[in-house]
C-alpha cells in the first residue's frame, strides 16, 4: 500500500508547499502562485537516483521489504562478520571490568570505594561495546510506514530503540556520514530528511544499507505520485 494523501509537493525555487489546483499531473506541470515558478511534477517527485536495475521485492541476503494493507515494512539484518572479534573481545573485557575489579572485592568480602569507582568506565565501556556485539549477532533495523506515520527501530526482536516520524513530512533520502565509526562498519549510513534528520544503519553491510537506501526512495516516489494523483 504506497497511497499517501497527505504527500506534499513543494517549490524547488522558493520551497512554498503548491495547492492541488496548481499542479496538472496529466501534463506533469505545476506552478507556484507565491514566486511564479513553473516546474515538472516528476523533477520534483523522482530527483533522486534509484538504479533502473534496482528490485524492491528481490532483496539481498538479510534484508527484506513486505506490503500489505496495514501497511510496508522494509529493513535488514546487521549481523556482521565482526562478531567474530567483538564477541571474544567482550568476554576478556568483561573477564577483566567485573571479575578483576569487582570479583576480587566479592571473594575477599570487602568493599573499596575507590578501586569500584575506578571501575565504572570499564563497566560502562562493557555495556556500550556490548550492546554492539550483540547487534552484529541478533541486530536488526527496520522501517515501517502506515498511512502518514512512520517508525523507525533498531534493535534485537522486540527490544531495542523506536523513533517515530511522518512519513508525509519526509523530502528526501540521503546517504549521510555518521561522523565516527563502529567497528566493521565504514561511517556511511541512510537519513530520513524533513522537519528532522534520522540517521541509521551504520552497522549495516553496503548491500544491505544500499537496498534500504533504494527501496525507501522508491517508495517515497510511489506515495509522493500516488498523493499528487489523488489530490488532483
Amino acid at each position: 500500500m504506497f497511497a499517501d494523501k497527505t504527500m506534499k509537493v513543494s517549490c524547488p525555487k522558493c520551497n512554498s508547499v503548491i495547492p492541488a489546483a496548481q499542479i496538472n499531473v496529466a501534463t506533469d506541470v505545476a506552478a507556484c502562485a507565491k514566486c511564479g515558478e513553473v516546474f515538472a511534477v516528476s523533477s520534483i517527485v523522482a530527483k533522486q537516483d534509484v538504479s533502473p536495475e534496482f528490485d524492491i521485492n528481490d532483496p539481498p541476503a538479510g534484508a527484506w521489504f513486505y506490503d500489505d494493507l496495514r501497511g510496508w515494512r522494509i529493513g535488514a539484518s546487521t549481523r556482521s562478520p565482526a562478531a567474530f572479534f567483538l564477541v571474544p573481545f567482550m568476554c576478556v573485557w568483561s573477564g577483566v571490568s567485573l571479575g578483576g575489579i569487582y570479583g576480587t572485592q566479592i571473594a575477599k568480602g570487602e568493599f573499596n570505594l575507590g578501586t569500584s569507582l575506578f571501575g565504572i568506565p570499564f563497566v560502562l565501556g562493557m555495556l556500550f561495546f556490548g550492546a554492539i556485539a550483540v547487534m552484529t549477532v541478533w541486530g536488526r533495523i527496520d522501517v515501517i510506514g502506515q498511512d502518514s506515520g512512520g517508525r523507525l527501530f533498531t534493535g534485537v526482536g522486540p527490544f531495542g530503540w523506536s523513533r517515530r516520524f511522518k512519513w508525509s513530512e519526509i523530502t528526501r533520502i540521503d546517504e549521510d556520514v555518521l561522523g565516527y565509526e563502529y567497528t566493521g562498519s565504514n561511517g556511511k549510513v541512510v537519513a530520513l530528511v524533513g522537519k528532522t534528520r534520522l540517521k541509521f544503519g551504520s552497522m549495516l553491510s553496503d548491500a544491505r544499507r544500499y537496498f534500504l537506501l533504494q527501496g525507501l526512495r522508491v517508495l517515497h516516489r510511489r506515495s509522493a505520485l500516488v498523493g499528487v494523483t489523488r489530490e488532483t
